[in-house]
């Protein structure tokens, strides 16, 4: 059955949308996934409504047949280097189990992309994890220009 994808900055009503979907952010499917919340908690309303308030932050979702089917997130930092120009950071980069390989995770970073060039970003880091590195998301994301850079130094507070 062939999907067709659509892709849109998230709305107020997407926020159950999107925690149903992060679970599935690992490389390959496990034997069970969690179960999803009943509700959202009211920290994660608060935290969505401090998101949607904030003009340098958009979270992205995917949709198949009006059904979520992934999300990324897109922040801005102003910056006073690069001659005034903001860096964009992409992370949390997730498309369901049963959609991958079928161009929603492209369509989602073509988006990101196109905002970051329309607020005139200097550059774009793609926060990812090690493991994505045998999984082939690496691999798309050279495909639409990334480059690996080994000078990111983490801490987890």
């Amino acid at each position: 059955m062939a999907h067709l994808y659509s892709v849109r900055p998230a709305t107020d009503g997407d926020l159950a949308s999107v925690l149903e979907i992060l679970p599935e952010n690992q490389s390959s499917r496990p034997p069970e996934l969690p179960a999803p919340a009943a509700a959202p908690s009211d920290r994660q309303i608060a935290m969505w409504r401090r998101i949607a308030d904030s003009p340098d932050v958009t979270v992205y979702h995917a949709e198949s047949d009006g059904r979520p089917v992934g999300t990324a997130c897109l922040s801005i930092l102003p910056t006073i280097t690069y001659n005034c120009r903001p860096t964009a950071f992409v992370e949390a980069v997730v498309v369901r189990y049963d959609h991958r390989r079928r161009g929603v995770a492209r369509l989602m970073l073509e988006s990101v992309l196109d905002t970051a060039r329309r607020k005139s970003c200097f550059k774009v880091q793609l926060l990812t994890h090690k493991r994505h590195a045998i999984d082939g998301a690496h691999d798309l994301y050279r495909s639409l220009g990334f480059e690996a850079s080994g000078g990111t130094v983490k801490r987890t507070v």
